[in-house]
């Protein structure tokens, strides 16, 4: 019943699996059979889990949280008993890991749902793919971090879905998406670097070290933490927000601690930062 588009999405590409092993295991293709997991496996692990994990992180229990970790147990149980005739072991593993029943060889082979196919959205989602993944390797060529913001990106094509503009969007860190059918390339990067988006980048960058400072404290990932800083005070000042928000931070203060679970320090574009973090 969930509304989010990458949840519908990966449920469509899950049933438009069941059909395609279906069809070449009734022709005895065992080949063709197996083909469409490998390209299954990638968008749900590469793209669907890394698309939702703030949706699975959230504190709160709301809809969209629930719908999240309704989808993906969903899709786990489900594939495991469409893989169980290929790699019986595996499947047998997945699917008593999410549901405690017997074993999954004791189930049905699942029925696929034609109604549940939506193909426009397929190929929407893979266009969408596609166009990022060129974006990240004009950055690449370009030097510049995915962490960086840029101003805008132009594409040749028009995205008419709002939320597929969305993820193009936060995935290749830009503010603006334009559309320019006149244009060669099919993606072309503003790769003008302001002093604002500088310094948001070096924020996103400290937001990287933070998050990494939490892994080795042995943080939970929902545990709400305290930060304090020395250093330039203009990125924290400019972009706390953003700082506390993706790091989970109730408190953030410039200054020294002495009692604290973990102090780095680091070096961003020649200045220096000292972090300090505690529970």
């Amino acid at each position: 019943n969930s509304k989010n588009l990458l949840d519908i999405w990966i449920v469509s590409e899950l049933h438009k699996l069941i059909k395609e092993v279906e069809v070449n295991m009734q022709k005895y293709d065992l080949v063709k059979a197996t083909k469409p997991f490998e390209f299954f496996v990638d968008n749900l692990s590469n793209w669907y889990i890394r698309r939702s994990r703030k949706r699975f992180w959230k504190s709160e229990n709301d809809d969209d949280k629930n719908n999240a970790y309704e989808t993906l147990h969903y899709t786990l149980v489900t594939l495991s008993k469409t893989i169980a005739p290929f790699v019986p072991f595996i499947a047998e593993e997945i699917y008593k890991n999410l549901t405690k029943d017997e074993s999954v060889h004791l189930t049905d082979f699942p029925l696929f749902d034609e109604k549940m196919i939506d193909e426009k959205l397929n190929i929407e989602m893979k266009r969408t793919r596609d166009i990022i993944s060129e974006g990240l390797q004009q950055r690449t060529l370009n030097k510049i971090k995915v962490r960086q913001p840029l101003k805008a990106v132009t594409i040749k094509d028009k995205i008419e879905d709002v939320e597929l503009k969305d993820i193009m969007r936060e995935e290749l860190n830009v503010k603006d998406i334009l559309i320019s059918e006149t244009q060669e390339e099919n993606i072309k990067l503003d790769t003008n670097i302001t002093p604002d988006l500088k310094l948001e980048g070096i924020a996103r960058e400290l937001v990287r070290v933070i998050q990494q400072m939490r892994k080795e404290a042995g943080y939970e990932v929902d545990n709400r933490i305290s930060i304090f800083y020395t250093g330039a005070k203009e990125v924290f000042v400019k972009f706390g927000d953003l700082i506390a928000k993706e790091t989970l931070a109730n408190e953030l203060s410039f200054g020294e601690l002495v009692t604290f679970d973990l102090q780095k320090e680091i070096l961003i574009d020649g200045n220096k930062y000292v972090l300090f973090i505690k529970k």
